[in-house]
């Protein structure tokens, strides 16, 4: 599914080399055509996270519920969206924090669980969604998640999978167990296949990326329970927003919540 752009497009997509050892990416650019084309947005992103960001090969376009907000953020500024991809988190945010990109779209909790880091390398737009953490485990397994709520004594004795530099990786560090073990994974498709595979026993992710991963039957996985964190996701930009886009980012946030325009995208991602 293409998403927020109009009849005679033209899309191009370059494997690109990312600078600074981000390793091999995906750009995808879309343009309306025309003698003067708009000034190009430069969006990071982060995948597998579905349903906020992922990459759909057989239309070679990303899609999700933040990339159709950083499409309308893009029409806003009338500019040319182009999103990259980052094959690490990390790297993700240190490229906002670098001005390497305009701005991010990747479920990018506001600051984490150990403090304000995030806040003192990037400006962050006004708070967008809410979202907890969530307990991915193989189908078989069974957590001790009272009333569906799990806590640390859940992962007593468990080799736990986390993606590197997330609020995930936060929150178990901060609640952990001695008997826990934590394996950190630089991206959600190998701390998924070491689930699946059987080399850890439990992944710490977002709760609807979590439960996105585990719906397909095939996938083998089931959400053992949520993780009450209370996380805000917000979109950054570089610290102190040269680029003056914070106002606007903002405006588009504030008009489709009036319009109903967020939650049609609601039930568009989620269900």
């Amino acid at each position: 599914m293409r998403k927020g752009v109009s009849g005679g497009v033209v899309v191009l997509i370059a494997i690109i080399m990312l600078a600074a050892g981000l390793g091999i990416g995906y750009e995808v650019f879309r343009s309306t055509g025309g003698t003067a084309a708009p000034k190009n947005l430069i969006v990071g992103t982060n995948v597998p996270f579905p349903p906020f960001e992922d990459f759909n090969t057989t239309t070679g376009d990303f899609e999700g519920f933040d990339i159709d907000l950083a499409n309308l953020i893009s029409t806003q500024l009338n500019r040319t969206i182009v999103i990259r991809q980052f094959a690490s988190f990390t790297a993700l945010l240190g490229a906002v924090g670098q001005g390497g990109v305009d701005m991010a779209v990747s479920a990018i909790t506001m600051s984490g669980s150990s403090g304000t880091d995030r806040n003192q390398s990037m400006s962050f737009s006004d708070p967008y969604f809410s979202a907890d953490q969530g307990a991915l485990v193989k189908s078989t397994t069974t957590l001790n998640c009272p009333s569906n709520i799990c806590n640390a004594n859940s992962f007593a004795g468990l080799n736990v999978g986390v993606q590197q530099g997330t609020s995930s990786l936060d929150w178990i560090n901060a609640n952990k167990l001695p008997s826990t073990t934590v394996t950190v994974f630089q991206t959600v498709d190998a701390e998924v296949a070491a689930l699946q595979g059987g080399s850890i026993d439990a992944v710490i992710i977002d709760i609807y990326p979590a439960q996105a991963l585990a719906r397909p039957p095939a996938s083998g996985l089931a959400v053992a329970g949520k993780i009450l964190t209370g996380e805000l996701y917000g979109i950054p930009v570089q610290k102190g927003d040269p680029q003056h886009l914070l106002p606007t980012i903002n405006a588009v946030l504030s008009r489709i919540r009036s319009d109903g325009t967020y939650d049609q995208l609601v039930r568009k991602w989620f269900g």
